[in-house]
């Protein structure tokens, strides 16, 4: 129902902004730049036209497949997230088939409580034994060759760009990354692009059937995480890339992707505050947690700032005789004549990681012999200019026009990543005169007092809805089940953070426009209903989505279904 209600109030909305792609006008997309002569190629007027446009394409494309390397929000890579086998029916039901079994792993909130309250599990050792318990030795997995990447904001972005340098230098990668938006297949990539779904499910039941058949008693499987970088090292000797770009999944002395023992390049990026019943309260705790992934002999680079975590990472460095290197600023890359006219039209993505990113490719060529290059140099030329600005990071700092809105998608959890993003929306929207919605979800335990406080100080926003992770009342897609939180805790958490804004509203004597809602459906319905689209195309909804990963991934699933419901309404 309500999913037709919003189908009917953007039609008109739809009807007007497909005149606008038709006639070619620039009017409402996304702000263009000027090119640069390295770039001369990028047709910029195409770019707009598919920036505007979105005629037949998904929000879940748009998302993952940005249309063209550009100088602005997130660059494309051409992922091809909905590839042509989303478009196979066979395909997609074994391959929700083998996402279902695999949730079948994920633990609920009591028993993950109750782990974390008895002695810790060797999770490294557990997940050496459940690696080499499917057939795949150590030994062969370190055949291969890894860039390990830990941090509490930018690991991802981090890796996404050291991935795209390496494969614009080509190199053949694997990507290793958590947690996912839309689809579980988008943890590994390779050569870019997300591994197939006829491809995922073959390897899946290859590794779980192996695993079940030879299980010691009832329980004995591997986690949900631990399962899924299992597979992912058996993706990677399959495909057999030259390098895989590894992303801790949380913390790194203790992570499942901490088992291989030959990684010469490391990366730490940011640290804050985060997992603290996991990873220990204080930054020093946190930051001898990242170190763990330094091995004997390595390379390591960091942006890190924080003396306290400095200290820890260099004493952990020495402690395996490795060497410490703190990046450069990315400015410095750019401040010749032939590139500072560039660095101001830059995404956060490729300010604060495209120096660390930078350096851990290069460091990876040098030591492969593929190159040279001395720790820590500064250069720019168009092919590592070509590699940063390729690189496509859904979900980070990423705006995109959809029927009337201008959606910021940011995942921020954290204070530090909060941070980025309240400056990168209040600086979008700095001229806009348009309504300014707020739609906020955050799960786990970390606190989510300091976020909002961030978020009220971006800017007054008309609207700020409260939701859990979910699409609709129906059930969600299988890879966007969470077992841990039910529907009902998503939702007492969703009241409480209204509360909290309720109370920061009454403290800061604001108007509270806060409202909880069962769904993301039901949010955009109401947004709609207080907003109807206008006829002019120049008129849109300034909406930020952030506070969860998984947030942005029920967002987009609730819009596209909305979007389908309109299409074959008016059919």
């Amino acid at each position: 129902m309500a999913a037709r209600l919003l189908g009917h109030l953007i039609r008109r909305s739809r009807q007007s902004r497909s005149l606008v792609a038709r006639t070619g006008s620039s009017r409402g997309t996304v702000s263009t730049y000027s090119t640069v002569s390295t770039l001369s190629t990028v047709s910029m007027k195409r770019m707009e036209h598919l920036a505007v446009s979105g005629s037949g394409v998904s929000l879940a494309e748009r998302v993952f497949n940005a249309p063209l390397p550009s100088f602005n929000g997130n660059h494309s890579s051409g992922n091809n997230h909905c590839d042509n086998d989303n478009n196979n029916k066979d395909t997609n039901d074994a391959f929700e088939l083998a996402i279902k079994q695999l949730n079948s792993l994920q633990s609920n909130d009591a028993a993950i409580r109750n782990s974390m309250s008895n002695a810790r599990v060797d999770t490294k050792a557990d997940t050496i034994k459940y690696l080499e318990r499917s057939g795949l030795p150590l030994e062969t997995v370190e055949r291969l060759s890894f860039i390990h990447v830990a941090g509490t904001k930018g690991k991802g972005s981090t890796c996404a760009l050291t991935e795209s340098l390496l494969r614009h230098q080509g190199v053949r990668t694997g990507f290793f990354s958590s947690p996912h938006i839309l689809s579980t297949n988008e943890r590994i990539r390779i050569d870019g692009q997300l591994l197939a779904k006829d491809k995922f499910t073959e390897q899946f039941w290859k590794v779980y059937n192996r695993l079940w058949d030879r299980r010691e008693h009832d329980h004995d499987m591997p986690a949900y995480f631990k399962f899924l970088t299992i597979l992912g090292f058996h993706v990677f000797v399959a495909e057999n890339v030259d390098v895989v770009v590894l992303e801790v999944g949380i913390g790194g002395e203790h992570d499942c992707t901490n088992i291989v023992r030959n990684v010469r390049t490391v990366g730490i990026t940011s640290l804050g505050l985060e997992h603290t019943e996991l990873l220990g309260r204080t930054l020093p705790e946190i930051a001898w947690q990242k170190a763990g992934i330094i091995k004997s002999g390595s390379h390591v680079f960091t942006h890190v700032t924080q003396p306290v975590c400095l200290d820890v990472i260099r004493q952990r460095t020495q402690e395996q005789s490795a060497t410490l290197y703190e990046v450069p600023p990315t400015e410095d890359y750019f401040r010749s004549d032939a590139y500072a006219p560039i660095w101001q039209t830059f995404s956060h993505l490729i300010r604060l990681n495209g120096s660390l990113a930078i350096q851990l490719a290069s460091d990876w060529l040098t030591q492969s012999g593929r190159q040279r290059h001395t720790p820590n140099e500064v250069r720019m030329d168009p092919q590592l200019l070509g590699g940063l600005i390729s690189a496509h990071w859904p979900g980070r700092c990423q705006l995109i026009e959809w029927h009337g809105m201008r959606l910021h998608l940011d995942g921020a959890h954290t204070l530090e990543s909060m941070a980025v993003c309240t400056d990168w929306f209040a600086k979008s929207v700095r001229e806009s005169v348009h309504p300014k919605i707020l739609i906020f979800n955050r799960t786990g335990e970390s606190g989510f007092e300091p976020l909002l406080q961030l978020l009220n100080r971006t800017c007054a926003f008309d609207m700020v809805c409260f939701v859990p992770n979910l699409a609709t009342s129906t059930p969600n897609a299988p890879s966007q089940v969470m077992v841990r939180f039910s529907p009902e805790m998503q939702l007492q958490r969703a009241r409480t953070i209204a509360t909290a804004w309720s109370d920061l509203c009454a403290t800061e004597q604001q108007k509270d426009v806060g409202q909880v809602f069962n769904t993301l459906t039901d949010a955009f319905t109401a947004i709609w209903q207080r907003f109807p689209p206008a006829t002019d195309s120049d008129a849109q909804l300034e909406v930020l989505v952030t506070g969860s990963i998984h947030l942005l991934g029920a967002a987009i699933s609730a819009l596209d279904l909305i979007d389908d419901s309109t299409t074959r309404t008016r059919i």
